[in-house]
C-alpha cells in the first residue's frame, strides 16, 4: 500500500506538472516557441512528454533511462538529476547531455528548401496544383479543402520562404484530414505551429513564422483543453514529419545503391 501511494503521489506530481506547463507557454510566448523547439526535435514523443521533456530539460534529444544507456555501453554522469516522463507509470530517463555518450549533432540551417519542398509535395497525400495568382499576395502555398488541393504560386524567387508557406498549409491539410469539422480561421494558429516545427525539425530558417501571437483562444482554454489542442498540432507534425523521413531515408538508399553499381 505504502509503494502504491508512493506512485500515486509520484504520478500525480508529473501530472501536475504537465498542467502547469501548458498553461506557462500558452501565456508566453518564448516559452512557447521554446516548447515548440523541444517537440520539434523530440517528435516522437507526445505533446505531454514533450512538455515535461520542454520543463525539465528542454535542450533534450535522446532520452533512455538508466538501464538503456548501461546496456549501450554508456555511463550517465554521477549526480545527473533524472527526468520524469509518462510511459503508463512515471518513467525517469536521462538525456544524452547527461551522458559519457556522443552527443547527436544539431541540425544545421544550410538543408536545401528546394529539395525539401519537392519532398514535402511528393508525400502530401492530397492534389498540388501550380497556379498564377493565390488569394493573397504574400502567399507562396494555399490549401483549399473544398477540393483537397494544395496550391503552389508558380515561380517564387525565395526558396526558404515557399518551404515555410508549403509547410505551414500541409499543416492546414493535415489538420483537415484529422477532424470532423475542419475551419480554416479556426485552425489558423496550429498549421503555424505544425509549419514551424516542421522546418524546425529539418534545419529551415524559422524567423517568419508568427509564433509571437498566441490566441486568446488557446491562452483562456483549461489546461486539458491546451493539451488537446498541443496534440492534434503535434500529430498533425509527427504525421507530415514521418513520411517526409521515410522518403528522405529512401532515397539516400537508393543513391547509395547506385552508387555501389
Amino acid at each position: 500500500e505504502e509503494y502504491a501511494a508512493k506512485k500515486k503521489a509520484e504520478k500525480d506530481a508529473v501530472y501536475q506538472m504537465i498542467d502547469d506547463t501548458a498553461t506557462e507557454i500558452v501565456s508566453d510566448p518564448d516559452k512557447f516557441r521554446a516548447y515548440l523547439d523541444t517537440q520539434a526535435r523530440m517528435d516522437r514523443y507526445s505533446a505531454a512528454n514533450a512538455l515535461l521533456i520542454y520543463k525539465q530539460q528542454p535542450q533534450a534529444t535522446q532520452l533512455k533511462d538508466f538501464r538503456d544507456w548501461q546496456e549501450d555501453g554508456v555511463k550517465v554522469n554521477k549526480g545527473a538529476k533524472s527526468l520524469s516522463i509518462l510511459a503508463y507509470n512515471v518513467k525517469k530517463v536521462f538525456d544524452v547531455a547527461q551522458t559519457s555518450g556522443k552527443k547527436p549533432a544539431a541540425p544545421t540551417l544550410d538543408r536545401d528548401p528546394r529539395k525539401l519542398v519537392a519532398i514535402m509535395l511528393d508525400t502530401a497525400p492530397i492534389d498540388v496544383s501550380t497556379v498564377e495568382e493565390l488569394p493573397s499576395p504574400n502567399m507562396g502555398a494555399f490549401y483549399k479543402n473544398e477540393d483537397q488541393t494544395l496550391y503552389i504560386k508558380r515561380d517564387i524567387g525565395n526558396s526558404v520562404a515557399l518551404c515555410q508557406c508549403v509547410a505551414q498549409e500541409l499543416g492546414h491539410a493535415q489538420l483537415a484530414m484529422n477532424c470532423e469539422a475542419y475551419s480554416r480561421r479556426d485552425m489558423g494558429f496550429s498549421a503555424v505551429c505544425v509549419g514551424y516545427m516542421l522546418c524546425r525539425k529539418f534545419g529551415v530558417d524559422v524567423k517568419n513564422f508568427a509564433i509571437d501571437r498566441i490566441p486568446e483562444e488557446l491562452a483562456g482554454k483549461s489546461p486539458k483543453e491546451i493539451r488537446a489542442e498541443l496534440s492534434k498540432t503535434r500529430s498533425a507534425m509527427s504525421e507530415i514529419g514521418s513520411r517526409v523521413s521515410e522518403e528522405i531515408y529512401r532515397r539516400r538508399a537508393d543513391r547509395s545503391k547506385d552508387q555501389e553499381r
